[in-house]
């Protein structure tokens, strides 16, 4: 696609402003971000897949195989391996991802919606969101993650309104490696799947596994062998579930302290399949109990009042956080309620199959968090979704007050219930703040 001069001026604009804004907050990392710069490092100076160092023969004791992973430590581990432990470099290089992000966005709007005007507002609503220039400042997936879906998207949509071999490979390929960052990509990796089974396209459904098998199946024989259990990627999975899934458990990542206890006693593998156990013994002892939390982390990813931005390393900036925060509430409101309100218009009018395409990688995104656990981050893969629905709605669907009316009440519904269980805690943050 070539693309025009003003969109690529805009990208490079993107590039700069998430580029400046992690060179200013200069942020060192913290928890994740911190654990994933460990395994990366050690992965770059030859130590293995490994967090701890002293670790290294025991690999089991260690937690590296309970991070998500492993994409975006090796990521890190090239940048790491080729000009040393410099974190100004991964800045560099996700702010240019984050640009050509913008590009993609720009690209799977124009191509559903044939309309320049829809994919420039498009890529302008996710280039300048606040949240997503934000987290482009930390050692985290969403950056990559982000780029890989978007660029998956993007292949398969092309793939769908005009296949080739090489097309479909390239999909496959793109939703191997947005699976090996964060792993919940194999449901967008099954819509493509399902779509050619429905087909029975069985020689392209052969070219689109190529490239999953090979790089997810490598990975995957080598941590089950090495840990002596079955593991797809990580055991991050099973652990979340259980996190996300007990008697005591508020939607987030909040541990209990049986949970705690058992993480800091027990080895990677073993916890992963403690951790599957609990969950299923949480499910069938407490099943309405059960749906509830569902729900309740339902709410919480809706919720249009929780905004993002509130990260530690910005807490020294006090007055540039203030603003993140309420730009990442106004963001919510437009992304959530306008964006919604244009997919729910794609649904109804659109028919063809890359509209369909596109409608169904959206539905999932949320699915791969909900079921587990919410947090504000997890929410940024839906984010592209929204951008293009929205800029969608407002050039093409602004009138249709009603829909989105009644897409508001539902989303304060939604908020009224989050902050009902939640507002003790959401208020202890925002003092924390202020």
């Amino acid at each position: 696609m070539i693309f025009p001069r003003r969109i690529i001026i805009f990208a490079v604009a993107v590039i700069l402003v998430s580029g400046l804004f992690s060179f200013y907050v200069k942020d060192r990392p913290r928890v994740d971000a911190k654990a994933y710069d460990k395994i990366a490092w050690n992965l770059a100076r030859g130590i293995g897949y490994i967090e701890e160092e002293s670790l290294a023969e025991t690999p089991a004791k260690d937690d590296a195989i309970v991070r998500v992973g492993p994409g975006y430590e090796f990521f890190l581990a090239g940048i790491y391996n080729v000009v040393g432990h410099r974190y100004s470099v991964v800045w560099i290089l996700q702010a240019v991802m984050r640009g050509l992000s913008v590009l993609l966005v720009y690209a799977i709007a124009q191509m559903l919606f044939a309309s320049t005007g829809t994919a420039f507002l498009a890529a302008f609503l996710f280039g300048f969101s606040p949240d997503l220039i934000v987290v482009n400042g930390f050692l985290l997936t969403e950056t990559l993650f982000i780029f890989f879906v978007l660029a998956g998207v993007y292949t398969s949509l092309y793939y769908f309104l005009k296949p080739t071999n090489l097309r479909i490979f390239s999909a496959g390929l793109l939703w191997a490696l947005a699976v090996l960052v964060r792993p919940v990509a194999i449901l967008s990796l099954l819509v493509v799947f399902g779509v050619l089974v429905w087909r029975r396209s069985w020689q392209d459904i052969f070219l689109f596994l190529i490239a999953p098998l090979v790089l997810i199946g490598s990975w995957s024989a080598y941590a089950t062998h090495r840990y002596g259990s079955f593991i797809l990627t990580t055991t991050a999975g099973g652990y979340d579930l259980w996190v996300g899934n007990n008697i005591n458990a508020t939607g987030g990542f909040e541990k209990t302290p049986e949970i705690q206890e058992l993480r800091n006693k027990t080895h990677s593998v073993e916890l992963e399949k403690i951790s599957r156990k609990k969950y299923f013994e949480f499910l069938f002892s407490h099943p309405f109990k059960f749906i509830e939390l569902q729900f309740r982390k339902f709410a919480i990813y809706f919720d249009i009042l929780r905004p993002g931005g509130v990260w530690i390393g910005l807490y020294a900036h006090h007055w540039l956080l203030l603003g993140i925060i309420v730009a990442s509430f106004f963001g919510n409101m437009l992304f959530f309620g306008v964006g919604l309100a244009g997919l729910w218009i794609v649904l109804k009018e659109r028919s063809d199959m890359i509209h369909k395409v596109f409608f169904a990688m959206a539905f999932v995104a949320p699915l791969g968090a909900i079921p587990i656990i919410v947090e504000t981050r997890y929410r940024y893969p839906l984010f592209p979704f929204l951008a293009i629905a929205a800029a969608f709605f407002l050039t093409q669907k602004l009138f249709d007050i009603k829909l989105l009316g009644r897409i508001f009440i539902f989303l304060s519904i939604l908020a009224a219930y989050d902050l009902w269980f939640n507002l003790a805690g959401l208020t202890e943050r925002l003092q924390n703040i202020l």
